[in-house]
């Protein structure tokens, strides 16, 4: 019986080519994840055909009244989140800024389906029954003489389906305080060409808008209610019944930045600008559900007027 000594011993690897097939398979593995990365965002704007949704029905008829159907482009964020008191309704969400008294921002989903014929509220502006009991409420009585319009961030024709919808639009939550030259001026113009694009050319439309404040507009009315320097809105559109699934690199956006100045004249179009650069000015991160590679593009492209 031979000894345990004489055994054969089990060959083994030298110790360099060990560690050339470890770096070989770690030099594959990461070739695999990049290969995966770069494709999958990639497919990201080519949604597969049988993974369309059906744009025989416009989002809002499919989300039901759900808040989250006004973000699905993403949650506007900044580096802070203490003066952000996010509110969802089924009609709009907004970001409200306890120091300023005004929306961060406004975030809402916009086509035919939301316009009817509901007449417009008649009574005052209301405060805002979702607004945390711990902030008061601004009041309609904190515009009065003020030299400043209510200015309507969702208008209140965008919301004229139902006598809810339209009286939500009556929350001072959702206005800010504008001169009359601009909120009769440019802004409504604006309004007035979504409004054809969602009842002529049959878009759904992703809309943000708010103020913005320099270091010179320390205004104020009312009890607190700090009046910014320019109003900004950017309009993402998209076809019939789609979302974040359709948004390309070559989806149509509008981006302004609007003087909120006594004296306004001209076209709205004067005012056309990139979502980057609004960014910039309110502190904002926009459409942060969208994949960055079609973010990037879309940030940085200037806006074109629309043609119908």
């Amino acid at each position: 019986m031979p000894s345990r000594s004489s055994a054969s011993p089990t060959p083994r690897l030298p110790r360099n080519r060990k560690q050339i097939l470890w770096s070989l398979l770690v030099l594959l593995a990461a070739y695999a994840i990049l290969w995966f990365r770069e494709h999958s965002a990639a497919s990201l704007e080519r949604p597969l055909p049988h993974a369309l949704p059906d744009t025989n029905q416009y989002l809002a008829e499919r989300f039901n009244g759900q808040p989250s159907l006004h973000v699905l482009l993403g949650v506007p964020r900044d580096e802070s989140s203490q003066d952000d008191i996010l509110i969802e309704r089924a009609q709009y969400v907004l970001s409200y800024n306890p120091r300023t008294k005004c929306a961060n921002w406004v975030a809402w989903n916009q086509s035919a389906w939301w316009y009817g014929t509901v007449p417009r509220h008649r009574g005052p502006f209301l405060p805002d029954p979702l607004l945390p009991p711990q902030y008061a409420p601004v009041l309609h009585r904190d515009y009065t003489n003020s030299g400043f319009d209510r200015g309507h961030l969702v208008r209140s024709e965008e919301r004229s389906r139902t006598k809810e919808d339209n009286l939500t639009t009556f929350y001072t939550t959702n206005i800010i305080p504008q001169t009359h030259a601009l909120n009769t001026g440019p802004w409504l113009d604006l309004e007035e060409v979504i409004e054809r694009l969602c009842k002529e050319a049959r878009k759904e439309l992703f809309i943000f808008a708010g103020p913005i404040y320099h270091d010179t507009s320390r205004t104020i009315i009312g009890q607190g209610v700090r009046v910014p320097a320019e109003c900004f809105k950017i309009v993402v559109i998209l076809p019939k019944g789609r979302g974040l699934d359709a948004v390309t690199t070559s989806t149509p956006i509008l981006a302004v930045r609007m003087a909120n100045r006594p004296i306004v004249s001209g076209s709205w179009e004067q005012f056309l600008t990139s979502i980057r650069d609004i960014e910039r000015a309110t502190g904002y991160r926009f459409l942060t559900s969208v994949p960055d590679s079609i973010a990037r593009v879309l940030k940085t492209r200037r806006t074109v007027p629309v043609v119908f």
